[in-house]
């Protein structure tokens, strides 16, 4: 990969090697190659190229054949393996065996078979049961539970990494040490308005919902926020989903107004509000009373300092990302991300409306609701 890649070219600092198309660039982080170089880039190994991999996985399956060709049985029902056929014997005269051999279903006759012969990954036991029905369920907003609540285990907070325990001196270290260790780019950080925000949250997801941030609800259920890490960490999943319903979910992180023009009519019949004798209008414009006109002529901005603070520190990431290979988003995928989370917006309106006017019709009679 060239140290100063071409506009719109989308590369893998990981494999160090450039895509020409954006489904060429999906395809490949789901590789075997490209996990394989995530784990020697732990170690702190160098990737190797393609050819290489495949003579490796070919040397690879062959010892694996060699070990699978010794002659040892395995008893199906508990999937477990034994080397003689008097250990065997034993096994099927032990209680866990009858056990699970009473709740099987149907029991072959030739119980223990050939390791040879046997599945080279058996099948899974759930621990976890199927999703239920949503409808035996009350309709929730799930983002409430994240809403002012940061845990004291949260890496970010704790200045520790995402995928790891690397502890870091502060956020902006934090962030360079996840894109040069784990290749972790937060997606559209132009327009992003909320940088710590959203890593937080994401911090929480990892912290308290044990998820995997590409898999997301879509993915396995883990049950501690290690094994979410190192699920992220072999999987090469070291990347925040930013597509489909998950532009609704980091919406409050994230403003696309820049991408598209603004002189759609569709917002002029958004209510106003009326705050401290002010009227806030939908772009956030302000009007205030002519009596307080002299008030208004100082044009302070208490939140200057604030918000050039978080600008200097989002453009800092910015020129990191460039100096290691990251070439920005297109402002056309900008605008279609715009125009989707837009659709979505509408629709998730209208679907409260309607809830709303379908719980009102739950109570068929007056009654005034007084206690006495």
């Amino acid at each position: 990969m060239s140290s100063s890649p071409h506009q719109g070219a989308l590369t893998c600092v990981t494999c160090q090697i450039v895509f020409e198309t954006g489904e060429s660039h999906r395809v490949h982080y789901k590789t075997d190659w490209h996990r394989y170089n995530l784990k020697r880039k732990i170690i702190n190994l160098l990737p190797v190229d393609r050819p290489t991999f495949e003579t490796r996985i070919v040397s690879q399956r062959a010892k694996q054949d060699e070990e699978n060709a010794k002659s040892s049985i395995y008893c199906i029902i508990c999937r477990k393996s034994y080397s003689s056929q008097k250990s065997f014997d034993n096994h099927l005269t032990s209680k866990q065996h009858k056990s699970l051999a009473s709740h099987s279903d149907s029991i072959d006759k030739d119980i223990g078979i050939p390791a040879s012969k046997k599945p080279i990954k058996p099948i899974e036991i759930k621990l976890v049961e199927e999703k239920e029905d949503d409808d035996e369920y009350e309709d929730v907003d799930e983002n409430e539970e994240w809403d002012g609540v940061v845990s004291e285990n949260n890496p970010i907070t704790n200045n520790k990494c995402l995928f790891c325990s690397q502890s870091s001196e502060n956020l902006l270290e934090n962030i360079k040490h996840m894109s040069d260790s784990h290749s972790f780019f937060i997606p559209d950080i132009e327009y992003l308005v909320d940088m710590k925000g959203l890593l937080v949250y994401l911090g929480e997801k990892i912290c308290q919902g044990f998820m995997c941030l590409w898999c997301n609800d879509s993915g396995k259920n883990f049950h501690s926020i290690e094994s979410a890490q190192a699920h992220m960490i072999d999987k090469g999943h070291t990347k925040m989903v930013h597509e489909g319903e998950a532009l609704l979910e980091y919406s409050d992180f994230y403003d696309y107004s820049t991408s598209y023009p603004t002189d759609s009519n569709e917002d002029d019949y958004r209510v106003v509000e009326d705050v401290n004798s002010q009227l806030i209008l939908p772009s956030g414009a302000r009007i205030g009373k002519r009596s307080l006109m002299r008030y208004y002529r100082q044009n302070l901005n208490p939140n200057h300092d604030w918000a050039v603070m978080k600008e200097k520190k989002v453009n800092k990431v910015i020129n990191h990302y460039r100096h290691v290979g990251w070439t920005g988003t297109f402002p056309a995928a900008a605008a279609r991300k715009a125009r989707d989370l837009k659709i979505m917006r509408q629709v998730q309106s209208k679907l409260y409306m309607q809830i709303g006017v379908k719980a009102n019709k739950f109570q068929k009679h007056y009654r005034e609701q007084v206690n006495f």
